[in-house]
């Protein structure tokens, strides 16, 4: 019989509550950014939720969200250094590669 994937894993969460916590801990100290982001988070799971479903806005909305998200991570700041060296000229030939391999095109 084959795997029914609305069935599979019942009950079960990708995220627990520990991941969670780790994630909002720096809003400890911000409560009205919390609350804010209980806001976004009500408007995703009600577009999860309503019929007719709005699984693309969501899925947008999620994405959006990453793209906003990694302007306060270290990639952003390395990507930045790492695009001021290219245009400067100042990459070493190794950095060169390992961005080309990564599908970069100079």
């Amino acid at each position: 019989m084959q795997d029914d994937a609305t069935t599979d894993n019942q009950g079960e969460h990708p995220l627990d509550a520990e991941d969670w916590e780790l994630a909002f801990e720096p809003y400890s100290k911000f409560p009205g950014q919390a609350l804010t982001l209980g806001f976004n988070f009500v408007a995703l799971k009600s577009c999860l939720t309503i019929e007719p479903l709005k699984i693309k806005e969501a899925i947008e909305s999620l994405d959006c969200a990453m793209e906003v998200l990694f302007r306060y991570t270290q990639f952003h700041g390395v990507a930045y250094d790492l695009f001021r060296r290219l245009v400067e000229g100042k990459l070493t030939l190794d950095e060169e590669e390992l961005l080309k391999s990564l599908g970069l095109k100079f």
